[in-house]
């Protein structure tokens, strides 16, 4: 997937994504077209942008899709426009994350919070897509997507298969499964040895799937361990409570949002903690709350009437007024120039 495509919110189908690995495998590149859909054009000579990394999809077989993500540094511009929606419908999905911190929305509608060194596995057949916004500057991560066939074929589980996939493997329209945990030592290697195959390119399609099968074994298998069921909770001392205070007085006060490292080491926790444990004590994530308070005193600004939506736009951290009237819209329910300055009464002398 190009640099342009991931400027926007995409929306994409495990279709969509087949065809993007057969058009990369004719050194074609997919560009998202902001109505829906995708084009596809030729390639240029470098395949990643300096300062995000390299996505690569691939077409194991009909019934299996592997897609390689390793961003590192995403510029600010790139992480704010990173959403996706996906549909999956009719596909098991696996999720493995080795670095990035995201929130999903997932078919039955509820939302997550999720670091790095994690994975989750779902499948649906209803049409409400897997949505994810990613708010990290790192993205190192590898998706499995694959047909029941396939389980059942290449790896035969037989009876251990949770209800819930029994069912979704029959057919049941009302399937919503999803399982999140963290990655084992033998889960975070199969990872890695996909993102980095050591094997020479002409034997690499093999050794991927391999490993692919592998990674579906150890997934599988979490899924009949009791203590897999961990919650990704975390515990938060009355120290980390307090610093997550500081962390949302920090933000407050800033116009543009600090990288997660930077916020981290002002408040003297480590990233994970800031990161799951502000959702976790807060209810939103870092990158929600700046936009909403960011938002929050642009209306105030307006309602004074002294200064024009442009100027508040800046302000608040915007590029151009039509993308703050937008983010204004979604969390108000009108427009910026709808609002009408407060009016000032005083005693009448």
């Amino acid at each position: 997937m190009g640099y342009d495509a991931c400027m926007q919110r995409i929306a994409a189908s495990v279709a969509d994504l087949q065809r993007m690995a057969d058009a990369s495998a004719r050194g074609l590149i997919a560009s998202y077209c902001s109505g829906g859909g995708f084009n596809f054009m030729p390639a240029p000579e470098s395949r990643s942008h300096p300062a995000v990394g390299t996505q690569e999809l691939h077409n194991l077989s009909d019934e299996l899709l592997l897609i390689r993500t390793d961003f590192r540094a995403m510029p600010s511009e790139f992480r704010q426009h990173n959403r996706y929606d996906y549909d999956n419908r009719g596909w098991l999905y696996l999720h493995c994350r080795l670095d990035g911190l995201s929130e999903e929305r997932t078919p039955d509608g509820q939302t997550h919070c999720f670091d790095g060194e994690c994975f989750m596995l779902s499948a649906s057949t209803r049409p409400a897509p897997l949505a994810r916004d990613v708010l990290g500057d790192s993205w190192r991560t590898v998706g499995i997507a694959c047909r029941p066939a396939f389980v059942m074929r290449d790896v035969p589980i037989g009876g251990t298969l949770p209800a819930q996939l029994k069912r979704f493997q029959s057919g049941d329209v009302d399937v919503d499964f999803f399982f999140e945990g963290r990655l084992t030592s033998e889960m975070k290697a199969a990872v890695t040895a996909l993102l980095y195959p050591s094997v020479q390119a002409t034997i690499r399609p093999l050794y991927l799937k391999a490993k692919v099968v592998e990674l579906l074994c150890l997934a599988m298998d979490r899924l009949q361990v009791p203590s897999a069921q961990e919650s990704l909770a975390l515990r938060l001392s009355h120290r980390d409570v307090a610093c997550l205070n500081t962390c949302r007085q920090l933000l407050q006060d800033c116009v543009e949002l600090p990288s997660l490292e930077q916020l981290a080491r002002r408040v003297g926790l480590n990233r994970r903690k800031l990161a799951v444990g502000f959702k976790q004590v807060f209810g939103v994530t870092v990158g929600t709350y700046h936009r909403e308070r960011r938002l929050d005193a642009a209306r105030e600004l307006l309602q004074r009437g002294a200064v024009s939506i442009g100027r508040v736009a800046a302000d608040a951290g915007y590029a151009d007024a039509g993308s703050f009237s937008k983010a204004f819209r979604t969390r108000f329910g009108y427009l910026p120039s709808e609002m009408r300055p407060a009016k000032v009464t005083g005693a009448r002398k």
